[in-house]
């Protein structure tokens, strides 16, 4: 008989595309921006801690945009992450066949405004029962703290959930946990490895 009663989507790189992916840079308001000066924010110590809900959005992006010396505000680096969520092509039709059957939810690194921006770009929030960012949780993936945390939240067992990141990392530590996990390459791979373990028609 089959468990799975929850399917988890990890966000930056499955549900949408990873940001500040164009190597040709970005405009904006005639100012330009190379696509590593933009996507550097994404490495720093400060966006771990955004990540673990230590810092504001306005503390993460605004040191950034200060150290770095861009010309934005940081309403303005905003309007460019908001232009910039490119949804995964099928991925809201998929989330139309799921949650006819599953209860859906994202479970993801992130911080409240960034989580909110790439949930509202993506166009698949009336579909999901439960968003579990990292930011509440306190704990980032591959910490298996946030994934016991996560089954918390939901009140489930691993056996009732299904796990899909981009990073391998990610599907290690779910699937230590006993936790049912699919590694993301492409919509093709994922609808053929969903219809695997749910039998989708």
């Amino acid at each position: 008989m089959e468990k799975i009663k929850w399917i988890l989507f990890d966000v930056g790189g499955v549900v949408n595309h990873l940001l500040f992916q164009n190597p040709e840079g970005y405009t904006y308001k005639t100012r330009f921006f190379t696509q590593a000066k933009l996507e550097g924010i994404f490495k720093t110590k400060d966006y771990v801690g955004y990540s673990l809900g230590l810092l504001s959005h306005e503390q993460l992006v605004g040191k950034y945009l200060s150290k770095k010396k861009l010309d934005l505000s940081v309403a303005e680096f905003d309007e460019i992450v908001k232009q910039d969520i490119i949804p995964t092509e099928g991925m809201e039709e998929l989330f139309q066949k799921l949650e006819k059957k599953y209860k859906l939810a994202l479970a993801t690194n992130e911080g409240k405004l960034l989580t909110k921006y790439k949930v509202e770009g993506s166009h698949i929030l009336p579909y999901l029962s439960k968003i579990i960012p990292s930011y509440l949780l306190r704990e980032i993936k591959p910490s298996p703290e946030f994934f016991r945390k996560m089954l918390k939240v939901l009140g489930i067992k691993p056996d009732e959930c299904l796990f899909i990141d981009d990073g391998q990392i990610n599907i290690e530590a779910a699937q230590a946990l006993g936790i049912k996990s699919i590694l993301f390459t492409n919509m093709s791979q994922l609808e053929r490895d969903l219809n695997t373990i749910l039998s989708l028609t």
